[in-house]
């Protein structure tokens, strides 16, 4: 599984600065060519060995913005 950012992204890069296996793109990077950030389904781990929820979701100020299960 991996999570993904929908297109309410605000594009603040809270998520980025946290993704511990740097599955997240900014919007420059996203290969759909979307004017949104990306994550990578097969570099994301859902952060297993984090607290709670993922720490891309936990360092969103957007809610909403990072979905589970995408």
């Amino acid at each position: 599984m991996a999570v993904k950012i929908t297109d309410i992204c605000i594009s603040c890069g809270a998520c980025i600065d946290e993704c511990p296996v740097e599955a997240i793109v900014d919007d420059s990077d996203n290969p759909t060519g979307a004017d949104i950030y990306y994550v990578y389904p097969d570099k994301c781990v859902e952060c297993v060995d984090h607290h709670g929820s993922p720490a891309c979701m936990e360092a969103c100020p957007t809610e909403g913005c990072i979905v589970l299960g995408a």
